[in-house]
């Protein structure tokens, strides 16, 4: 890009661009997962990804960049809508009950969130999906999100937890900049469905330890954080600066970031 529309010479950008900070290891790191619900063409409900500029959903049960706990909530869901009516959405007619299925995991707990994106206000047998997902490993949430406006828009405003604990949490490790390693400082976040989190853990610590370290900061900064979401960047460089303020228009994820600064003991 830099090249094509920058119109940098290729030699410019050999002298000026710092090795790139790949992966090791480029799978099964997405910590967070959004499934469209649909229906097949025999009626039966299927989950994957959109077809390319269309809405028609592609079967995809398992998908290699996300975390294996995947597949085994979308079959609990499927099998859950298949024996007791539980009617994918339909976009056209805007009927039908399940929009979404919404996964996160939390590498450095193993914990286990799952949300349904409904267009009503409950869900049938509401017990026998709570048991079939509490034979996950991991499960701590499950919770329902109410979204019954005709709109691509995934989530709607209200969430209702309806087994568990409404967050997951997770930690984010300060590395060793020159190998990368993790140090024994962390900042420890809870995640609810609305929250904005970086969805590759791995290379998010790569991240902010390198952003932490061009900052340069002595203790004495103040720091403005803009479009902070739950506080991850912020947390993180209270660490070694003077003051964070975070800006976010998000309520909840204003609640959360508090929440997360009083979770890791840090009041500046």
């Amino acid at each position: 890009q830099l090249i094509r529309i920058g119109g940098f010479a290729p030699e410019e950008i050999d002298a000026a661009m710092l090795p790139i900070v790949g992966m090791e290891e480029p799978y099964r790191y997405r910590n967070k997962a959004q499934f469209p619900i649909g229906a097949d063409k025999d009626g039966n409900p299927v989950a994957g990804f959109y077809a390319s500029r269309t809405h028609e959903i592609i079967p995809v049960r398992d998908c290699v960049l996300g975390v294996e706990q995947n597949r085994a909530v979308l079959d609990a869901v499927l099998a859950w809508m298949r024996d007791y009516g539980a009617a994918p959405y339909d976009e056209a007619s805007g009927t039908g009950l399940i929009r979404h299925v919404l996964i996160r995991y939390g590498f450095s707990t193993g914990q286990l969130m799952v949300c349904l994106i409904i267009n009503g206000t409950g869900i049938p047998a509401k017990e026998r999906l709570i048991d079939a997902l509490c034979t996950i490993s991991g499960m701590t949430g499950i919770s329902v999100n109410i979204n019954q406006d005709r709109t691509n828009v995934i989530l709607g405003d209200k969430t209702k937890t309806i087994w568990g604990q409404p967050c997951i949490t997770d930690s984010i490790y300060l590395r060793e900049c020159e190998t990368f390693q993790r140090t024994s400082t962390s900042v420890r976040y809870q995640i609810s469905p609305q929250s904005f989190y970086q969805v590759n853990p791995f290379q998010t610590e790569k991240l902010y330890s390198l952003a932490l370290e061009y900052a340069g900061l002595t203790g004495k900064e103040t720091v403005w954080d803009l479009y902070c979401g739950i506080g991850t960047i912020s947390l993180f460089l209270a660490q070694r600066a003077g003051k964070v303020y975070g800006v976010e228009i998000v309520p909840q994820a204003v609640e959360d970031a508090r929440r997360n600064a009083g979770t890791n003991g840090i009041t500046n």
